[in-house]
């Protein structure tokens, strides 16, 4: 019955939408000759060296005390995930791994957090959990076939919602997954191969997702 209810709210929401706004299709391209960008003076070349010690930060989420951060950065050269004090200070890797760690969110309970992470560089994701104080990561789906992202929390910490790719296929879909259960519920079911959902938000009380 839950389940019915979140498909029908999605189901409502494409509904909704398309009667308010256009179609994208009907937009303008944006002529690039129309952009003037403004010249640095001081710009010059940079040295191909430098381009080794470039690093990145993506991806945070705030524990639900609000005291720490974790996120995803390539302090070590690869993308693992990382956290850090709210107020400041030297990060501290949570995890090690040669593939990818990404869109991490901190549980409500604040006692684990959900990842995504890539298969040997094939850009097909399983989804991991992980204890705020690092130690070993669990995967959770083992979907070889399939790619789940964008995983987020229920409101009760039992149930996340997430973005999945069959391998092959360009679309991706919506589908609830139960943490304790391991059981994943499709919400959506793409035909179109010019379209695809994407999960957003729950609401508070978990009985929608957006």
């Amino acid at each position: 019955m839950i389940m019915r209810i979140l498909l029908l709210t999605l189901l409502l929401g494409v509904s909704s939408a398309s009667a308010a706004v256009r179609s994208p299709d009907e937009r303008l391209i944006t002529d690039p000759r129309s952009i003037a960008s403004q010249p640095n003076p001081d710009a010059g070349p940079l040295p191909i060296d430098e381009l080794f010690y470039t690093r990145t930060v993506s991806g945070g989420s705030w524990s639900p005390d609000g005291k720490d951060v974790v996120f995803t950065t390539n302090f070590t050269g690869r993308l693992n995930l990382w956290r850090v004090p709210a107020s400041g200070g030297w990060p501290l890797q949570l995890a090690q791994s040669d593939d990818r760690q990404m869109s991490a969110d901190w549980s409500p309970a604040g006692d684990t957090i959900v990842f995504q992470q890539d298969r040997a560089g094939a850009e097909y994701y399983d989804l991991f959990t992980l204890p705020p104080q690092g130690g070993p990561a669990i995967n959770l789906t083992r979907t070889p076939d399939y790619s789940e992202t964008s995983a987020t929390w229920s409101a009760d910490g039992k149930r996340l919602l997430l973005s999945r790719k069959k391998k092959g296929e360009p679309s991706t879909n919506v589908a609830v997954f139960d943490v304790a259960s391991r059981e994943l519920w499709p919400l959506t079911a793409e035909k179109d191969l010019n379209r695809r959902w994407q999960p957003q938000a729950w609401s508070g009380d978990g009985r929608y997702v957006f």
